[in-house]
């Protein structure tokens, strides 16, 4: 090769790595992994040219927390484009089960001990386990609720090293709790569902036949039964809900799915005392939704709770309430209108307060 040629070789732009004409030396830089610039023809994309975000896969337990995509609801806030979320959502929703259903039985069995044992083991240990799950002794109020109390941790743990996403995420699309309007919705959901109970044509006559120690039952119930509410709300209308919006993308199948596996999950019942379960699950996350948040659906748990143990321990019945299997329709039908009213009214107040019930459209 003459001279002549070799020099100009090496100032051809195919030999130097100078950019094409058009393309500036930015734009041949390999974009960041993970950035929001980088893209290419994804699965969704192929066949219609179309470019799409370039998500590279996370390792499961080792990925970092990460933000949910801009403008969705509730239900789909662990929804990620990213490969590898359904296994995530599977994966996750199978930890949970199991966290649960492990976490909750060693504490009930914990507590059902140190309370048979302080009772001096009169009778069986089954006897003494028996008695604390059925509310036969005031220590059994304690226990179970914050036994059942204890999915909150397990979801939230999951959530994070699972699915990427921070606490915060689980509670709102803010992301966090809001306290005021939780506070609001408490007042809403006692005073609407009180107030429809002792106006219901169908509602039992009330009866004053309270035991000696009804004042300690009353703070127990008051203090830990809220608690019991938020860790259901943080497990079916929380974790569950996410976690099958993420896994089919659709927020209205999470929102039966979570609502029928809620009423499933109180064990055995009638037709009608389930479809007074079920019915509930489904406007507790239809306010999820429309609100944007536990909050509403936690209150609405807790005032619902905390208000039938209360007339329980008004009329001496707390053991035989704790352990109801059977409803009939009238008072599922006007248990149901409660219910609705009440999800009317704190929606109502989420849009006083002008809540976001969508993500932000910039990560917060």
């Amino acid at each position: 090769m003459s001279q002549k040629k070799r020099k100009q070789a090496r100032t051809s732009p195919k030999a130097s790595g100078s950019p094409r004409p058009g393309t500036s030396q930015g734009a041949r830089q390999a974009p960041r992994s993970g950035s929001a610039s980088a893209s290419r023809v994804g699965s969704a994309g192929r066949g219609s040219g179309r470019l799409q975000p370039d998500y590279p896969y996370q390792p499961m337990f080792t990925m970092p927390a990460s933000e949910p995509m801009p403008g969705v609801d509730y239900a789909l806030v662990m929804r990620s484009p990213a490969p590898g979320g359904a296994m995530r959502a599977i994966t996750g929703l199978a930890l949970v089960a199991a966290g649960y259903l492990l976490i909750t039985q060693i504490l009930l069995y914990l507590g059902a001990w140190l309370s048979w044992l302080a009772r001096g083991q009169h009778g069986s240990m089954q006897d003494g386990y028996a008695a604390v799950a059925g509310y036969q002794v005031p220590e059994g109020i304690v226990i179970v609720n914050l036994a059942l109390a204890a999915a909150i941790i397990v979801v939230l743990v999951i959530a994070r090293w699972c699915n990427g996403r921070q606490p915060g995420w689980l509670v709102s699309v803010r992301p966090g709790m809001r306290w005021g309007f939780l506070a609001c919705a408490v007042v809403v959901g006692l005073v609407v569902l009180n107030g429809i109970y002792l106006l219901a044509p169908a509602r039992a006559a009330l009866h004053w036949n309270p035991p000696s120690n009804a004042w300690l039952l009353m703070v127990l119930v008051v203090v830990t039964s809220p608690l019991q509410a938020a860790g259901e709300e943080f497990l079916f209308r929380g974790y569950l809900q996410q976690a099958l919006g993420a896994l089919t993308g659709r927020s209205w199948v999470a929102l039966i799915v979570s609502a029928l596996v809620f009423a499933a999950m109180h064990g055995s019942q009638n037709l009608p005392l389930f479809i007074d379960r079920f019915g509930f699950g489904l406007i507790a996350g239809g306010m999820v939704l429309a609100t944007g948040g536990l909050e509403a659906s936690i209150a609405a748990h807790a005032a619902n709770n905390v208000s039938s143990f209360g007339y329980a321990i008004a009329g001496g019945t707390l053991a035989r309430t704790r352990q109801i299997s059977a409803s009939n329709w009238a008072t599922t039908g006007s248990n149901v209108v409660g219910y609705l009213v009440t999800g009317v009214a704190m929606v109502a107040v989420a849009r006083l307060l002008r809540l976001r019930r969508v993500t932000p459209d910039t990560p917060s």
